[in-house]
């Protein structure tokens, strides 16, 4: 694709796809740990200056996934504080402390933490934290490597290493499992559709690289059309859409039926073989934008979408 059609730019989730209460939650934390993750990785200390000292036994988790992997981990009596778009039942009586974007200082200072944990680059909470004398541990997961590194560094700073460890071998066990091994030619070519107008296609955000999303993708067996793409998400002009020809569309959360998505889609772009043969789906759980422990489940729901039809 011609670069001069894409430009970069943070998925906008109050214009995207009309949105269920519920999947708005969790589009808002998605919007915002990219924004955090887009300021790059100089601003994460490294884990020796946050790992050693007592355990923590009252922390405070800035982003839905970190709150599930420490729940994955059997580590939720150590969270009294979770983000406003955690999801984990196990902490549903949680005190909320916002959003990543906004956290309410207030109530983090009266909850008393030992730790704070963050996704992405988060300066001044990591300034407000150094100045209230409380560790914070930042982390930047975008890919199933780097949350296998996070989960490991719980691990350590919780003192459940071997926990972690174990845990982490049977779900790479299951993953393996899910493995569809397939040539290149035989992969369906996908496009992944971040967000988009709600009535029309228009305003299309497309998933390029460094997505864990692409990578589960690849993992069963299907091929994201973008995986090269210099940015991890970008708006897709429509002259470069009719260039992409997708066999399948995969478009991220909305309240729409696969029904109704499609019949926009063939209004538009009726020529595109994805909606020429019926296959545009909609991926509209929750667990979809986590990179945590759930991914086995994505992976599971993205294969049945490849199989589909």
């Amino acid at each position: 694709m011609d670069m001069a059609t894409a430009t970069a730019t943070p998925p906008k989730p109050g214009s995207a796809i009309s949105l269920r209460p519920r999947w708005r939650r969790t589009a808002c934390a998605l919007g915002a740990s990219l924004a955090l993750l887009a300021c790059g990785s100089d601003a994460l200390p490294e884990p020796s200056a946050v790992v050693g000292g007592p355990v923590p036994q009252r922390v405070v988790v800035l982003g839905p996934s970190s709150a599930e992997t420490l729940v994955w981990l059997g580590l939720a009596s150590h969270v009294v504080g979770v983000s406003d778009y955690c999801a984990a039942p196990e902490l549903s009586d949680r005190v909320r402390v916002g959003g990543q974007l906004d956290p309410n200082l207030e109530r983090i200072a009266a909850l008393q933490p030992d730790l704070v944990v963050v996704q992405g680059s988060h300066p001044r909470l990591k300034e407000w934290c150094a100045q209230s004398g409380i560790a914070f541990l930042p982390h930047k997961t975008q890919s199933i490597a780097g949350w296998r590194d996070e989960v490991l560094s719980y691990g350590e700073r919780f003192e459940v290493l071997s926990r972690s460890e174990d845990q982490l071998a049977a779900w790479n066990a299951e993953y393996a499992r899910l493995a569809e091994q397939a040539e290149a030619s035989l992969r369906p070519r996908v496009l992944i559709v971040a967000s988009r107008d709600s009535e029309r296609i228009t305003r299309v955000l497309a998933a390029g690289r460094g997505s864990f999303l692409g990578e589960l993708l690849d993992h069963v067996g299907g091929s994201n059309f973008y995986a090269d793409h210099s940015r991890d998400y970008f708006d897709l002009a429509e002259e470069a859409l009719l260039r992409v020809k997708p066999e399948i569309i995969l478009e991220l959360g909305g309240e729409q039926s696969d029904a109704d998505r499609l019949a926009l889609w063939r209004d538009a772009f009726s020529q595109l073989p994805a909606v020429r043969d019926g296959r545009v789906y909609g991926l509209t759980e929750d667990y979809v934008f986590l990179p945590g422990p759930r991914m086995l489940d994505t992976a599971r729901l993205l294969r049945d979408k490849l199989n589909a039809n």
